[in-house]
């Protein structure tokens, strides 16, 4: 059942094209219009007053109950008085322009300016709380302000806000120059878990950095016959973006071999192409706000949707909302009832239950079977559950039981096709 082709066998429209490019960017403004969390990011706003920036960044809390740090030592105030300070309040101007940047690698968004980690309970390493997501290398970031110390900057990414450190951030001349880089018509998508491009003894900003599913790479235009030494011939030559001395942006060519696990322009829009990419990520490391280089649940649908040009939101929440082909479980729905609903759900849809997120693979001896980042399940112990850790991507029975001992499918509330 790990074997992708195991279920693409049993859709007879697997190769059928869902919807057209064109469509989908049509459902990305549809997904702007109706979720508050998504931007387009080309058409945000110039400026904030200090009120409003302000509101912004202090929607992050600072806990009130004892925390803990990694090696289990219990967060003192010093370190949240720290903290505040490094926010840098009393810098916010009465009007703050906004300024335009591109990640040069993947980076982490904070709750706070710190890469320090705090947990709720001693001795777990698996939940940092100022951990909120990440954002993929090669996107585009409106820039907020910046942290006491110069070393983070508060910004906007397209489906959230956050922290994240300065030296991971380019900063365009203006907004024009980072969408006119990025619109570019010629891209390759990354299709595989990760790629790399090719080492650069000449220049270690393009040497083997890593890029991870979804990612949209421009190609350069002008294709060199050599590149640091090197022939171009067996690779895409890729326009990458840099940052000078001072931090601003400069773009330099980078390769990637023609075969890695990426494609010229998104993938077609088809179960088949869904699935495979899913199952491409089978074994992969879950990791909370996509932390251990891995992902959560949430994203691992995001960005399985981003090698068709999706823009997806954030959250499993945020995402329940979208547009597209809803099917709603009730509470009071049967088992039964909630199979039968399976009849109308096609393979590759998106599955939710309040804090989690899942993919509908297929039918299985009468079961629904998902593909889901979980971090475990429910093992019955006499009258009680233990629950047992897996995070990972899996396949399982929508049946298997969650920590509760209540069944996956029993917690079911929505089922979404990402289509018109």
């Amino acid at each position: 059942m790990i074997d992708v082709e195991y279920w693409i066998e049993k859709i007879a429209d697997a190769d059928s094209l869902i919807m057209t490019q064109n469509d989908i960017m049509k459902f990305n403004q549809k997904i702007v219009e109706k979720c508050d969390s998504v931007y387009d990011l080309k058409s945000y706003r110039d400026s904030f007053t200090y009120d409003e920036l302000l509101s912004l960044i202090k929607e992050y809390k600072l806990p009130e109950k004892e925390m803990y740090l990694r090696n289990g030592e219990v967060v003192k105030n010093d370190f949240y008085h720290h903290i505040t300070d490094n926010l840098n309040i009393t810098e916010i101007n009465e009007v703050n322009p906004v300024r335009y940047g591109i990640t040069i690698r993947k980076t982490s968004l904070r709750s706070f300016p710190t890469e320090i980690e705090v947990y709720t309970r001693k001795g777990d390493i698996e939940f940092d709380r100022f951990q909120e997501t990440s954002c993929q290398a090669i996107e585009p970031v409106a820039v907020l302000h910046e942290s006491k110390d110069k070393k983070w900057y508060f910004v906007r990414m397209y489906n959230y806000r956050g922290w994240v450190k300065a030296c991971d951030i380019a900063i365009a001349k203006d907004k024009e120059e980072v969408f006119d880089y990025l619109y570019s018509d010629d891209f390759i998508v990354v299709t595989g878990n990760h790629v790399r491009t090719q080492s650069n003894p000449y220049d270690d900003d393009v040497s083997e950095i890593r890029f991870d599913m979804g990612t949209r790479i421009p190609l350069e235009k002008d294709m060199p016959d050599s590149l640091a030494n090197q022939s171009t011939y067996g690779n895409y030559v890729i326009k990458l973006p840099s940052r000078d001395d001072k931090g601003n942006l400069v773009f330099k060519d980078g390769l990637i071999s023609i075969k890695e696990d990426v494609h010229h322009g998104y993938i077609p829009y088809t179960r088949a192409n869904v699935l495979n990419q899913a199952f491409k990520l089978i074994g992969d490391r879950y990791g909370w706000g996509d932390s251990f280089n891995g992902r959560d649940c949430s994203s691992f649908i995001m960005y399985v949707y981003k090698t068709f040009g999706f823009r997806l939101p954030r959250n499993a929440d945020e995402q329940e909302k979208c547009t597209g082909i809803a099917h709603q479980f009730s509470d009071d729905m049967s088992l039964i009832d909630r199979i039968e609903t399976f009849k109308n759900i096609k393979p590759g849809a998106a599955l939710y239950m309040p804090g989690h997120a899942m993919m509908f693979v297929g039918m299985d001896g009468g079961v629904p079977y998902i593909i889901h980042d979980f971090t475990g399940y429910g093992e019955k112990n006499g009258d009680e559950y233990d629950f047992v850790p897996v995070n990972e991507v899996m396949v399982t029975s929508s049946l298997l039981p969650t920590s509760s001992g209540i069944p996956f499918i029993e917690r079911f509330s929505s089922a979404i096709q990402f289509e018109m």
